[in-house]
């Protein structure tokens, strides 16, 4: 109706049908702002991110495709490794805020897990972990691997988000150059059944906007799930892949993948989204390169 309305205007040119025809383009704007608005993360939702977020249409915008062929050799002066992380933590929560699973950590006499060497010019403090995954087991994981010829996307990947040890907190670090560090981790679709105590607690937090304590926060040992090794790894300099898509994060992306099966993927995506809508493909299409340095150090 209102787009016969606007036609109606279109032909009209009288002072009362042009004030109507402002009317129903505000109003047009308004119904197209809700109908796009409601999908902000993810493929679906990315045609409106640089218009609400400029930064979103930056040269230096995360994820892009990564390639063992292509990428320059890295050198280590020291390697990057990480500390405190084989502690149990004393506490562990885990979020549904209707766009990702968030996992936050408390650890004994309040340690802080932090990553150093590698690339990194400064240590950099934990701050959380969360996952993007998709519908089916094809899609799921930010970045791609390429190789000889084909594209791999693995069916999950987990960002470990870290920020810079000279400022106070994430918030503070996440807008400033060099702010942030992403470990990021593949996760790939396995006949197995990993021991993953830490993904039941997932069915407690299937609505958007609840946080559940796991009663055993033990079961959630980042060491035991990630491993001690890191190499090989990519590195290049990056974005935050969800809005405001800050140009800030030190990608060290990891080669090698963990295991998780089908029965626990689909815990992931028994989540709902705000609009009661299933939590899936939360990951962002690909973004272009623009000759950045990308370095894979073996």
């Amino acid at each position: 109706m209102l787009f016969d309305d606007l036609n109606h205007c279109i032909r009209s040119v009288t002072k009362f049908t042009m004030k109507m025809c402002t009317i129903l383009l505000v109003l047009l704007g308004l119904s197209a702002h809700l109908v796009i608005g409601g999908q902000p993360f993810g493929p679906a939702g990315e045609s409106r991110q640089g218009n609400d977020y400029p930064e979103c249409r930056g040269t230096m915008q995360s994820p892009i495709p990564l390639s063992a062929f292509t990428a320059r050799p890295g050198y280590e002066s020291q390697p990057l490794e990480l500390t405190n992380y084989q502690m149990d933590p004393r506490q562990v929560t885990v979020t549904n805020d209707g766009k990702l699973a968030i996992y936050r950590f408390e650890f004994p006499g309040d340690a802080n897990v932090t990553i150093q060497g590698g690339p990194l010019r400064n240590i950099f403090q934990f701050d959380s972990l969360h996952f993007h995954w998709g519908a089916t087991s094809e899609r799921g994981s930010e970045h791609v691997i390429d190789s000889y010829g084909r594209r791999r996307r693995y069916s999950m990947e987990m960002h470990l988000v870290f920020f810079n040890q000279q400022y106070d907190s994430f918030e503070t670090a996440a807008p400033l150059e060099n702010g942030l560090a992403v470990l990021g981790i593949f996760l790939s679709n396995s006949t197995t059944e990993p021991d993953y105590g830490w993904i039941p607690a997932l069915n407690e937090v299937q609505t958007a906007g609840t946080t559940y304590t796991l009663p055993d926060p033990t079961v959630f040992n980042i060491k035991k799930l990630i491993g001690a090794r890191r190499r090989p790894y990519f590195s290049y300099n990056g974005s935050l892949t969800t809005p405001p898509c800050y140009e800030s994060v030190n990608w060290l992306v990891q080669r090698n993948y963990l295991p998780i099966s089908e029965d626990q993927l689909n815990v992931f995506r028994s989540l709902r989204k705000e609009n009661g809508e299933p939590l899936v493909d939360n990951y962002r299409n690909l973004q272009p390169v623009n000759d950045r340095p990308i370095f894979l150090y073996r």
